[in-house]
């Protein structure tokens, strides 16, 4: 009996000793562990290393996938059938269009003729000796910069049109419960966040099958003729807002571009382009000479001869397109025809419309900035239109 409770006993202690080491062995392998997670070699320090080189493997797998996207976009982007956009200086050149010449700051000019592809490369004026139909990019850093804007006598007048959204235009200073208003077309904010910009014509609207019969449009004149966004062109004069609309709507899709979308310009087109337009000639939009108006004096080609000639000063007389001084590579929005915009007039029953940029027959103290109102049946000679064009 003895014998037996030592056994006991000694068996207690046995189990004692094993408890303590099998503590200090765990305790020992809890150390390596830690020691195996936290230090500068350990699990979390190589997970955070795995995680960086993941990171940057990615970013390079990125890049590398960009760059093979310029490069098909360089190689397709000037092909005519195609939808990619390629860039110079910065600028998107739709498919189907060529780069001609200027640059972001003055005026870059496209075309939607191959022939006339980088025949100014690197100079900044372009010439009007080009074959197909040209657009000017306005450049739009910020939207916010894509605006309308009151120039010469016309006055913001801060009051917002609750049906617009947008400030109400007087047509000059004195009290009027007439104004100007337009909203931002949807599809142009879009366009111009995304592109940073937009392109103009660099002309006013032509009329080919005129322009081939060598003379000037006239009073009852088709409004089913081509347009032609070119020099030396007769205008395409005498018709009505709406027809000036459709006709400007239409053009992208005779003309079979692709991812593209024309129209007539808008109020916030217009005063955005006098806006990069001033930042070379700074009174473009109020009171500048550069245009065919009344009190100004050129030579220009006359359409039915072929002659050069002299308009006289203090005499209106319509000439061809792109016969006067151009700005940033742009023509005639101050003079030759006034044009029809999108913008429209307080006044919907009678005047309900608003050309913009005065006309062969006023002074150019009107110039490019100018407002005026008109009625939806008005197609006269003085008045023409401008197609915009947004990716």
């Amino acid at each position: 009996m003895k014998n037996k409770k030592l056994k006991i006993k000694q068996e207690k202690g046995i189990t004692l000793i094993a408890l303590v080491v099998t503590i200090v062995v765990l305790l020992i392998l809890a150390g390596v562990s830690i020691s195996l997670v936290l230090n500068n070699n350990g699990v979390i320090s190589k997970a955070k290393d795995a995680k960086n080189q993941y990171a940057e493997a990615q970013t390079n797998d990125e890049r590398q996938l960009n760059e093979v996207s310029d490069w098909i976009d360089t190689k397709v982007g000037d092909t005519t059938g195609g939808g990619s956009v390629t860039k110079i200086d910065g600028v998107p050149i739709p498919a189907g269009f060529v780069y001609v010449g200027g640059t972001k700051a003055s005026g870059l000019v496209i075309s939607d003729a191959a022939a006339d592809k980088e025949k100014y490369k690197g100079q900044t004026t372009v010439g009007t000796d080009l074959q197909g139909n040209q657009f000017v990019w306005i450049p739009v850093e910020n939207i916010a910069d894509y605006k309308r804007t009151a120039y010469g006598e016309s006055v913001d007048t801060g009051i917002i049109d609750t049906s617009t959204n947008s400030t109400k235009i007087n047509y000059n200073s004195s009290p009027s419960s007439y104004y100007y208003t337009e909203a931002m077309p949807s599809d142009e904010k879009t366009s111009v966040e995304q592109n940073k910009g937009y392109y103009i014509g660099r002309y006013e609207a032509g009329d080919k099958e005129s322009t081939e019969a060598k003379t000037l449009r006239s009073s009852g004149a088709s409004t089913s003729n081509t347009i032609t966004i070119k020099a030396n062109q007769a205008p395409y004069n005498y018709v009505t807002r709406d027809q000036a609309k459709t006709l400007a709507e239409g053009f992208g899709t005779k003309q079979n571009y692709k991812n593209v979308k024309t129209k007539l310009v808008s109020s916030y087109a217009w005063d955005t382009a006098i806006a990069f337009i001033q930042k070379t000639v700074s009174n473009y939009g109020s009171s500048s000479p550069q245009g065919n108006y009344s009190d100004t004096t050129f030579d220009y080609t006359d359409i039915t001869t072929g002659a050069s000639k002299t308009k006289a000063k203090n005499r209106g007389t319509l000439v061809p397109t792109g016969q006067t001084t151009g700005v940033c590579n742009i023509y005639d929005m101050g003079g030759n025809v006034t044009e029809w915009t999108t913008e429209s007039h307080s006044r919907p029953r009678d005047y309900p419309y608003t050309p913009r940029g005065s006309k062969y027959n006023d002074s150019f103290a009107a110039s490019a900035g100018d407002r005026s109102y008109s009625s939806s049946d008005y197609a006269y000679g003085n008045i023409g239109f401008r197609a915009t064009l947004f990716l």
